[in-house]
């Protein structure tokens, strides 16, 4: 494979490796290695007119019309990741939860770092920014809400976990935490059970062809206003992945012990911090 090829494979893991966390997004490290506006072009070419490539038979045509072959590592890497990463992130959170959240930490905050450089700021981009940031933090402190199990709620639930996912600072999997449909979804692919796997990826498909379009737009017409207000949403993501929480509350390592009778980890949090901020300044820079 090319270089270009397996860049595309190794951040499709990377989002696959985010979205399998409650409260990290896919959409986040699409945007910190430089590929979010391509992936949501992408996915915004999904619509009828592609119908015309396949009634004439032009599948290659079809093919660059998708942007194919950077969907298609994309999407390997995404789905290799985050069914490969489920199992270990459940066996990290339940071991080790500081030194995981510690390492996104790292990442995100040496990303709005590297994001907000250079950029030329007016009232309209700090606007945009707190209205981001303030959405991001209501999504991240709500409380969990129970909803009955039919085909329309788990459809809804995969057209709003999608959406999610696409936009940085909001989980997909965590939107559906929030729904109450997590455990539901989660055991479904567990069980194998194809009816409810079947009505939310119904969702989640109707969400990529509708948002990733609206998305496309927005970015088309306003870039940096866009760009600001999704700043505020990746900085509102930082109050999920505090190493040291518990019910909801920010904790000091020693408070976090103390209430939790759980290791704190705080030297390989740290290392761990340092680590992702690392790997986070060498995917920008190399984007």
């Amino acid at each position: 494979m090319k270089k270009e090829q397996w860049l595309w494979l190794i951040k499709g893991a990377a989002m696959g490796a985010a979205d399998a966390v409650p409260g990290v997004s896919g959409g986040t490290i699409a945007l910190i290695t430089g590929i979010y506006e391509r992936f949501i072009g992408a996915l915004a070419s999904f619509r009828p007119r592609l119908w015309r490539f396949i009634r004439i038979g032009d599948f290659r045509g079809l093919w660059q019309a998708i942007d194919g072959q950077f969907l298609a590592f994309l999407g390997t890497g995404i789905l290799v990741s985050l069914f490969s990463v489920l199992s270990l992130m459940d066996y990290l959170l339940s071991t080790a939860a500081p030194v995981v959240w510690s390492f996104f930490m790292g990442v995100i905050l040496v990303s709005l770092w590297q994001l907000s450089r250079g950029r030329h700021w007016h009232w309209q981009d700090a606007l945009l920014l707190t209205g981001g940031l303030a959405i991001s933090l209501f999504f991240a402190t709500a409380s969990d809400m129970t909803v009955t199990v039919t085909p329309l709620t788990l459809v809804l639930g995969g057209i709003l976990a999608i959406s999610a996912m696409l936009l940085p600072g909001i989980s997909g999997s965590f939107m559906l935490v929030l729904l109450g449909l997590y455990p539901v979804v989660v055991a479904a692919v567990h069980d194998r059970n194809l009816m409810v796997v079947f009505w939310v990826g119904l969702g989640c498909a109707i969400g990529i062809v509708s948002f990733s379009r609206f998305l496309q737009w927005l970015l088309h017409n306003w870039h940096e206003r866009v760009i600001s207000f999704m700043l505020g949403f990746v900085a509102g993501a930082l109050v999920k992945v505090w190493p040291w929480q518990n019910s909801g509350r920010w904790l000091l390592p020693q408070q976090y012990f103390i209430d939790t009778q759980l290791d704190s980890w705080l030297w390989l949090s740290l290392i761990s911090m340092i680590g992702g901020a690392v790997i986070g300044y060498l995917m920008k820079k190399r984007s």
